[in-house]
């Protein structure tokens, strides 16, 4: 029993020893500019909480799901995107995304014998949850979409006339990332309307035009700057 606590005793000595000499050469041991300390790199642990920001630009198309006329048709076109980001990222595998995007663009809308472009202005404003895997190099994210902007308006015998928004105010959101080096991210988003739009096209001087129920979808690829 005695010569157990001995050992034991001996073993803790021995340990704390180590632990002081061990110390000791660290804090004598000169560290060069490059982060380098006795030949091995000391690699810096990002904090538990941090922020990311980021600027990029895309393409989007804004597609139609529904009609609730048969009567109109409407082609939708491709338009541009530019946005900033900002991630609230929380450890490594998890966080919380925002953005303002600005998109513009344009429809083709088609009722009797009036064909006009129909030109597409919004200004959104997601709120998603994101996980990351294999080191933050993919990224899958979903949440909410605010159009907090969403109108579009076209021209006839020059006076301009309101199409009425495209999407509503809340809509549903998933996309997917992949970062390419330390600040290239290339991602794709889909975005579904929790309701219909109502709209008007074909309206003149006089004349109410036709009204109608549009539900529409967005689909969004594009490049981010990260910093």
């Amino acid at each position: 029993m005695t010569r157990g606590i001995k050992g034991f005793v001996m073993v803790v000595a021995t340990a704390i020893m180590m632990l002081g000499m061990g110390t000791k050469a660290m804090a004598q041991c000169d560290c060069n500019d490059s982060g380098h300390y006795h030949g091995f790199k000391i690699e810096s642990q990002k904090k538990k909480v941090y922020t990311e920001f980021g600027i990029g630009i895309g393409g989007v198309y804004s597609g139609i799901e529904s009609i609730s006329s048969t009567d109109i048709l409407v082609k939708p076109r491709y338009g541009f995107q530019g946005h900033f980001d900002i991630a609230v990222c929380i450890g490594r595998n998890f966080a919380i995304e925002t953005e303002v995007a600005y998109e513009g663009g344009s429809m083709d809308a088609i009722w009797k014998n009036l064909e006009r472009r129909v030109k597409t202005r919004s200004v959104d404003i997601p709120l998603m949850l994101s996980l990351r895997f294999f080191d933050n190099r993919i990224r899958l994210s979903a949440g909410t979409l605010f159009a907090v902007m969403s109108n579009a308006e076209y021209t006839v015998d020059s006076n301009t006339y309101l199409f009425g928004a495209v999407m509503p105010t809340y809509n549903l959101a998933a996309g997917v990332g992949l970062r390419i080096g330390k600040h290239t991210l290339i991602e794709a988003r889909y975005v579904y309307p929790l309701k219909e739009t109502v709209n008007q096209f074909g309206a003149k001087e006089g004349e109410t035009g036709l009204e109608f129920n549009m539900r529409g979808y967005k689909i969004s690829a594009g490049i981010t700057l990260l910093f």
